[in-house]
C-alpha cells in the first residue's frame, strides 16, 4: 500500500500530462510505452486517446466560411518558395542517387577511362549550348524546336513530380509543408476538405489558366476580397489563415 500511495502523485502528474498533450503526442507515447511495466498508465493512455478521437469526430471542421480569414499574398508566396526548395532538395537527392548508380554500373567491367572523364572531354552539352545561345540572343537558339521540346518535356516531368507531392497534401490535409510552416490552409468555400479530385483539378488548372491568361489568372487574387485566383474560383476553393500549433489555445491544440 505504501508503494501505491507513493505513486499517486506521479499518476496524477501523468494524467495531467495526458490531458495537456496533443493527439499526435499521445499516439507517439502509445507507440513507446512499456505495456508490461506500466499497465495502468497504458490503460489510461488508451482511454485518453479514445476520448480524444471521439471528440475529434464531433468537432466541426477547423475552418468555417464565416470565421475563415483569407491568407495574405506574402504568406502564400513564402509557402511556395519553401515548397519549391523542399521539392528541389528531394529531386536533387533522387538525381544524385540515380547518377551514382549509373556511374557505378558503367564503371563495372570497363577497362577504359571513367565515363565522367570521357564526358568531361566532350565539351558543353547540347542543353548548355542552347542555354548559352538564349542568353547571348542567338536567333538560331530561339528557333531550335528540338531543344524547346526537351525543355518542355523536362518542365512537364517536374510538374508531374510536384503533383505527386502536392495533390495528396491538398486533398487530405489542405496544406503542404510550406503552407504549414507559414500558417495557411486550402479549403473549399463551404469549409469542407478539398478532396483529391478537386485538388488535382486545381493543381493543373493553375498552370493552364496562367498560360492561357498570361498570368492574369494568378494576379486576380490581388483585387479579390477572398484572395481567390481564377483556379480557386474554378474549383470553389480558397486559401485561409490557420494558426500554427504554438499559436493555438490548449483546447484546440489537443486535437492536432
Amino acid at each position: 500500500m505504501d508503494s501505491g500511495e507513493e505513486r499517486d502523485p506521479e499518476d496524477r502528474a501523468y494524467e495531467d500530462r495526458l490531458r495537456s498533450s496533443s493527439l499526435s503526442e499521445l499516439e507517439d507515447m502509445s507507440a513507446h510505452v512499456d505495456r508490461g511495466e506500466y499497465p495502468l498508465r497504458t490503460q489510461k493512455l488508451h482511454e485518453e486517446i479514445g476520448r480524444r478521437r471521439a471528440g475529434l469526430e464531433r468537432q466541426p471542421h477547423r475552418q468555417t466560411p464565416e470565421k475563415a480569414v483569407p491568407a495574405g499574398i506574402p504568406r502564400r508566396l513564402w509557402s511556395i518558395l519553401i515548397d519549391l526548395f523542399i521539392h528541389l532538395l528531394i529531386l536533387g537527392a533522387l538525381f544524385l542517387a540515380g547518377w551514382s548508380v549509373v556511374q557505378l554500373v558503367s564503371s563495372l567491367g570497363s577497362d577504359g577511362p571513367p565515363a565522367a572523364a570521357v564526358s568531361a572531354r566532350r565539351g558543353p552539352s547540347p542543353l548548355q549550348q542552347f542555354a548559352a545561345g538564349l542568353l547571348s540572343g542567338d536567333p538560331a537558339a530561339w528557333k531550335n524546336t528540338d531543344q524547346w521540346l526537351q525543355v518542355g518535356l523536362a518542365a512537364l516531368c517536374f510538374l508531374v513530380f510536384k503533383a505527386v507531392l502536392v495533390v495528396p497534401a491538398w486533398g487530405h490535409a489542405g496544406s503542404t509543408l510550406g503552407m504549414r510552416e507559414v500558417g495557411i490552409r486550402l479549403i473549399r468555400t463551404t469549409g469542407e476538405p478539398v478532396g483529391i479530385k478537386r485538388a488535382l483539378i486545381r493543381f493543373w488548372g493553375q498552370y493552364l489558366l496562367f498560360g492561357m491568361t498570361l498570368g492574369v489568372s494568378t494576379f486576380w487574387m490581388i483585387r479579390d476580397p477572398r484572395r481567390q485566383a481564377l483556379h480557386d474560383k474554378l474549383t470553389d476553393t480558397y486559401v485561409v489563415r490557420e494558426h500554427r500549433t504554438w499559436e493555438k489555445a490548449v483546447e484546440d491544440r489537443i486535437y492536432d
